[in-house]
């Protein structure tokens, strides 16, 4: 299903600046063969390492795109060593959605070089400069593919750490439009290997902090040890740009966009896009938390969230996500799969999937049943849909649902009351719980349940600041410190916090597991 609102690719990429055109033309390796295989026939792309080239494979007359590294790099090992790397890690994962690496050798004046397939299409940077805040299915379409690929990129033990906009190539692929495409894995950690440990230091060049400022997780932005949540983070940070046109910090001085990735709370996306839904907040909330544990632990977590917001909002109306969706990965981690050890979806998979009947007006014509086995379908189809209805309205009655947390709250929504539960008939409503809301339950045979309070750890910038249950005023502690609250797996609770003549703003915590706070606090 093709997006009238995603560009279609054209053979020239769009962009090409004045100063790309003046060095093709002073460029030595355009009209060169390399390697006997490969004839440069254009520069793509300038960076600090070296430059991309298109290129066409001599007897296959394919289009590909060339990475060459440039010259004086090419002389020194580490780097040498971490452009390898790139090269192999791209080519390791095998996954539709990230560019394939091919080749690598090196041209006849010693320049390494490697070779990946050429994407026409346009950056996610370039997308978001020109349409930014974008429609939210293309929010989710964007992010649910970086997510996938990422998912195949972690279960290889490979971690990106340079997630941006410029890394992601949005194309259309097969009818399906926007595609992502992932590039550049240039300083991909590769986890449990050598590469990663003794030698991690000196491909670093002694401590400096690869990556992009206003994409580093706060653990990446200290030069701390990262691991696959670092690239959650950043993902964050790409869906709040696209969902807003703005990041969540941004300062002239790189060092100040550090500090705030590691000790400030970024505003709620819906307080700079008011169309943002509440559901949307809290998903990139969680990505961006300061601790790595609180965020999603895996991509497939991220990917389940997002494919809940795509269903609540009818978004199949303006894009037809089937194919990634309804990926045996996505339904694994949900439990309507079985949970064996199956790779990504590949190319011709997705293609499969994307004719499947279960797809929204895409299904394919099969052979007519005999009468009796479509009469004994009818009766099974009945009987479920009867099922289905009696298990909603006995959820609806005595479970209480989960309500999408937000992590942060502005003074004015703060003031407003928190959505309640539905009502439940008195002949319906269970019991009062008669036990102490701090104990912990115990079946019969002596077995504990789980606990029925929550850890809240709560730092601060300037110690003594009293923290408060922003609802019912009730003082819990002053920072530094540990307290106990109450659990509640469908709650919220707003915490207040107050200190001398400081304005500091409240914040929405969930109460379904333990959780650190950090308060920022600046002088008025």
């Amino acid at each position: 299903m093709t997006d009238p609102n995603i560009p279609r690719p054209t053979p020239v990429p769009e962009g090409l600046s004045r100063e790309l055109e003046l060095k093709e033309k002073k460029d030595p390796f355009i009209g060169q063969t390399v390697s006997e295989r490969y004839v440069i026939t254009s520069l793509i792309g300038s960076g600090g390492m070296g430059n991309v080239y298109l290129a066409e494979h001599v007897l296959l007359k394919k289009k590909v795109a060339l990475k060459i590294l440039h010259f004086e790099l090419s002389k020194n090992k580490d780097t040498v060593e971490r452009f390898k790397r790139e090269a192999i890690a791209a080519s390791n994962i095998g996954q539709s959605n990230i560019v394939d690496v091919t080749d690598f050798g090196y041209t006849e004046q010693g320049n390494a070089f490697f070779v990946m397939e050429y994407v026409e299409g346009e950056s996610l940077a370039d997308i978001i400069k020109k349409r930014a805040p974008l429609p939210l299915h293309h929010v989710i379409a964007i992010s649910a593919q970086i997510a996938l690929a990422l998912y195949s990129a972690h279960s290889k033990g490979i971690v990106h750490r340079d997630m941006k906009p410029e890394n992601i190539l949005i194309t259309s692929k097969n009818e399906i439009s926007p595609f992502v495409k992932i590039v550049d894995f240039g300083i991909s950690k590769i986890i449990g290997t050598g590469v990663t440990s003794r030698k991690e230091r000196t491909l670093t060049k002694a401590g400096a902090i690869f990556g992009t400022p206003e994409y580093m997780s706060p653990e990446q932005a200290g030069g701390q040890q990262v691991d696959t949540r670092t690239d959650i983070y950043s993902l964050g940070v790409m869906m709040y740009e696209m969902s807003t046109g703005k990041l969540p910090f941004s300062d002239q001085n790189y060092m100040k966009v550090l500090h705030k990735h590691q000790y400030e709370i970024p505003d709620l996306p819906s307080s700079k896009e008011h169309g943002v839904p509440p559901e949307m907040d809290a998903i990139i909330m969680r990505c961006l938390e300061k601790t790595a544990g609180n965020r999603y632990p895996t991509m497939l977590d991220l990917l389940a969230d997002l494919k809940k917001v795509y269903g609540q909002h009818k978004l199949e109306k303006q894009i037809n996500l089937a194919f990634l969706l309804n990926s045996t990965v996505i339904l694994r981690a949900e439990g309507e799969a079985p949970d064996t050890a199956l790779p990504p979806p590949s190319e011709r998979d997705m293609l499969r999937m994307l004719n499947q009947e279960t797809m929204a007006g895409r299904g394919r014509s099969d052979t007519v049943a005999p009468t009796r086995k479509k009469s004994v379908l009818v009766t099974a189809v009945i009987i479920l849909a009867l099922l289905l209805v009696a298990g909603i309205l006995f959820y609806r009655a005595f479970i209480r649902p989960d309500r999408v947390l937000v992590a942060e709250r502005t003074p004015q929504e703060a003031q407003k009351p928190l959505p309640k539960p539905d009502p439940v008939p008195d002949k319906q409503r269970p019991e009062p719980e008669k036990k102490p809301l701090h104990a912990t339950q115990t079946q019969k045979g002596g077995k504990a349940t789980a606990k029925k309070t929550i850890t809240l750890k709560v730092n601060s910038n300037l110690a003594g600041v009293t923290v408060v249950n922003n609802e019912t005023g009730k003082v819990l502690c002053a920072t530094p410190c540990v307290t106990k609250i109450p659990k509640d797996p469908g709650g919220v609770m707003v915490l207040g916090f107050q200190k001398d003549d400081f304005n500091i703003r409240p914040m929405a915590i969930a109460l379904d597991r333990d959780i650190t706070v950090n308060v920022d606090l600046k002088q008025n």
